[in-house]
């Protein structure tokens, strides 16, 4: 496979470099690997009253959450509790690490692409075999998946400006970026009260909001030249610019490191996408169904495979990548970089990613995702293959020494209508991202027995062939 340097013009992500000054060199897995316990799978009685069929965020998320958070369900042998971390951010003490060349492959096209594999691939495997086995590793790793999910699912990516500037008046922001000889003015508003500033809807205990200016997708695809760009990422692409002005007024009142995003449903999928291609501090994902954070394989492996013989969902199988919306809420969730997959989903066999790499590339930051074992008619949104996700996404944030900043639980409840309980761990996640409180139960993978189409105790076998309790140095 030819190899090139990446550089930020040549694949158009907005993505820091590892450092560099050896050429990366093959590795072999840091020891033997080390099959994972099975997950103890715990049920969880869903509490207080379920709001309307529909609505777009959870039930409950105006109200405080109830002290008791899900329980958790850790099937992962766990490197540390997350404690030396600090919780909030402060850095475990680390060795200098061995400098490391990053590099990315000269990625075919679509039709072209000879990788197979029909299991979950490996986040701690670079795509030319090399082993992951440090952090520096990691995030070209993360980079390369990025730059995978980019030419097969979701191009046209913007990079960072060449320089922004900006001011804050109270919760207005005005924002000046530019790129090459062009300069574009973008404005952000911050409104409400309340200890987070969320994109997207509300979060439980009360939040302020950040919404953009009017046409500010257009603006950026007019600044870049791009005919089309998802309308999630363009969202990613303006959080990162409020938090460079923020950044640049440390007095306004304003916190860059308080910043949210959260939806459910089809929002749940965009908030998904900006949370990858962004660096806001903390993503919520809700039920986000087929083409969110599920896993493709999996998806069609019941739609096509032999797993139609276990699918029992009452409304039809589940959503794969072969039948998204083009108009859905926070849509369209793919661009047209996605055509081939879309038109051959069996294919999903030659993709080098899964759902869960991307998910996987949000770590070291801080996630809450939740899913629906969807037993009210809307399990054809593909829980337990958002539960299948989240279990093969979880490693990555354990390997890093933060086990802590990702948590997955899944409840019964109405469609985007899950209780204060259900969704408590929303709470308990923002006390240690925002106030650094390491006694909050957020450490959470919890898989309904009876809420999965696959029994969890058979997704090792079939889903995993790498170690999952692999530790970064």
């Amino acid at each position: 496979m030819h190899l090139r340097r990446l550089t930020l013009t040549t694949l158009a992500l907005p993505l820091a470099l590892a450092a560099c000054s050896s050429d990366r060199e093959d590795q072999s897995s840091p020891g033997t690997s080390v099959a994972p316990n099975q997950p103890a799978e715990s049920a969880q009685t869903p509490g207080g009253e379920q709001p309307p069929e529909g609505s777009e965020a959870p039930g409950g998320v105006g109200e405080t959450p109830s002290s008791e958070a899900p329980p958790p369900v850790t099937g992962l042998e766990q490197p540390g509790n997350g404690s030396e971390t600090g919780g909030a951010g402060t850095a475990m003490p680390m060795p200098a690490p061995t400098p490391f060349n990053c590099v990315l492959p000269e990625l075919p096209d679509a039709p072209n692409l000879t990788y197979l594999n029909e299991k979950l691939p490996d986040p701690f495997t670079f795509l030319d075999g090399t082993k992951v086995t440090t952090r520096e590793q990691w995030d070209c790793r993360r980079q390369e998946i990025l730059a995978i999910a980019a030419k097969y699912l979701y191009a046209p990516i913007p990079p960072a400006p060449d320089s922004v500037t900006g001011s804050v008046n109270g919760g207005a922001i005005s924002i000046a970026v530019t790129v090459g000889g062009t300069t574009a003015n973008f404005t952000a508003t911050v409104a409400g009260e309340g200890e987070a500033i969320v994109v997207g809807g509300n979060i439980p205990g009360g939040n302020r909001t950040l919404t953009f200016g009017a046409g500010f997708q257009q603006q950026i695809q007019t600044l870049f030249g791009f005919a089309e760009l998802n309308p999630n990422i363009a969202r990613g692409w303006m959080i990162d610019r409020v938090m460079d002005v923020l950044e640049q007024n440390p007095g306004s009142g304003l916190d860059p490191s308080r910043l949210a995003v959260t939806g459910c449903s089809g929002c749940g999928k965009g908030s998904l996408l900006t949370g990858v291609f962004s660096r806001v501090p903390v993503t919520i994902i809700i039920e986000s169904g087929g083409g969110g954070a599920t896993s493709f394989r999996q998806v069609e492996w019941f739609r096509n495979g032999e797993g139609q013989s276990t699918w029992t969902c009452p409304d039809g199988p589940p959503q794969g990548i072969d039948n998204l919306e083009d108009n859905g809420a926070c849509g369209p969730w793919v661009t047209s970089a996605a055509r081939h997959f879309r038109d051959n989903p069996e294919r999903v066999v030659n993709l080098p990613i899964d759902q869960h790499l991307l998910l996987a590339t949000i770590a070291p930051r801080y996630v809450v995702h939740f899913t629906n074992d969807n037993g009210n008619g809307w399990c054809h949104l593909a829980g337990t293959s958002e539960a299948l996700a989240a279990y093969a996404a979880k490693p990555v944030w354990s390997a890093l020494g933060v086990p802590e900043r990702m948590g997955f639980s899944m409840y019964n409840a109405n469609h985007c209508g899950a209780s204060a309980q259900q969704t408590a761990l929303i709470g308990e996640m923002l006390r240690l991202a925002f106030n650094g409180d390491t006694t909050a139960n957020t450490n959470v993978l919890n898989i309904l027995p009876n809420g999965v189409q696959q029994p969890v105790s058979e997704w090792n076998d079939m889903w995993i062939d790498w170690d999952m309790n692999t530790v970064l140095q």
